[in-house]
């Protein structure tokens, strides 16, 4: 009887110490719950789209709910603020000792987190232009910094100059971008000038002071002047559908009979550009990113990661674009092409003016 009380009184005080853990624990996952950082330099429909179907990759795999991105340290100071803030920013974050991981969303939120990086957060850049042209990076197969990582698409910005010029043939691209390391980026004017000395096309480079609808407007009425036959389409703020009259631009491209060629595809395409790259599918860009940071927080060193992003890409044409500035697609463009647009359908999300 006596050891049987003894067994009781051993079981009541397990039970005990069992619900004390319970309530004062929190949650099963508390304890597995990693802290994210953000930092993008403003709102941009393509940093969205990522950082979304990033977290959707997140939740297939079962981790989503093991991170918080945490409302304290997710910032987006926006593109009127400038460097100053988003150095401020960036400070914040890599001094943060409670952050497990800080992405780096676009290309100046990323240089921002660098230029502040004391080797110990782990930094992951997202959507970022060119790595290795912005010198983020040592190499394709090294960051050179133990604590940071990126996705990257070598070649993927000198393909879109070589393609653009075998469907279309032009002589005189036009070019324009504001003279700075990310207006330069943004444009890939190093690699169109690369592709310009190897196939013999002329580059028309218009600088621009702002990045507002009426500069680039303007900046596009001075190219078509100087005889371009060909314009590329950067992602400058006065090409994002949310900030700005894009459709003005498009519109003035295609009354000119321009051919172009939207760094940021599909969308574009659709809504006016004559052809890019295919984009409407971000779930594999998603898996990669959410790979790379499930390896981080599992503990790998962020420079010993994967970067190189294998992904095959695909055309996007607009018919109804060709017919209107009366240009022809080649019939192996055509058969190669993955998105085929038959008229203009502009975002729903766009600035409406």
């Amino acid at each position: 009887m006596k050891s049987r009380i003894i067994a009781v009184k051993q079981l009541a005080k397990a039970l005990l110490i069992c619900l004390t853990l319970v309530i004062f624990s929190g949650p099963a996952t508390a304890e597995n719950t990693f802290k994210i950082g953000y930092l993008e330099g403003g709102k941009y429909w393509l940093f969205t789209r990522t950082f979304d179907d990033t977290k959707t990759a997140l939740k297939q795999k079962k981790w989503l709910d093991k991170i918080t991105f945490a409302d304290d340290a997710m910032y987006s100071p926006g593109w009127e603020a400038g460097e100053t803030a988003w150095q401020k920013r960036a400070k914040e974050l890599m001094t943060d000792d409670t952050l497990d991981l800080v992405i780096g969303m676009g290309t100046d939120a990323t240089r921002a987190l660098l230029a502040e990086n004391t080797g110990k957060t782990p930094i992951l850049g997202m959507g970022v232009s060119d790595a290795m042209k912005a010198g983020f990076i040592k190499s394709n197969t090294d960051s050179g910094i133990d604590n940071f990582t990126v996705r990257i698409v070598p070649g993927r910005y000198k393909r879109m100059f070589e393609i653009f010029h075998q469907v279309v043939g032009f002589k005189k691209l036009g070019l324009i971008y504001p003279d700075t390391q990310s207006g330069r980026n943004y444009t890939n004017l190093d690699n169109a000038r690369e592709v310009a000395g190897e196939k013999g096309f002329k580059l028309v480079e218009h600088i621009l002071d702002t990045e507002k609808t009426e500069d680039c407007l303007a900046g596009l009425k001075t190219l078509v002047k100087q005889g371009i036959d060909a314009f590329f389409v950067p992602s400058l703020l006065c090409f994002d559908w949310e900030k700005s009259d894009v459709d003005r631009l498009f519109d003035f491209l295609r009354k000119s009979n321009i051919p172009t060629f939207a760094r940021n595809g599909s969308r574009d395409v659709k809504a006016g550009a004559l052809m890019g790259f295919s984009t409407i599918d971000f779930s594999k860009r998603g898996q990669f990113l959410a790979d790379r940071m499930i390896e981080i927080l599992s503990g790998a060193t962020p420079r010993k990661l994967i970067m190189k992003d294998d992904a095959v890409p695909t055309i996007t044409l607009n018919i109804y674009v060709a017919r209107q500035i009366g240009f022809d697609p080649p019939f192996d463009i055509l058969a190669a092409t993955d998105e085929i647009y038959q008229d203009v359908t502009l975002p729903r999300d766009r600035l409406v003016k």
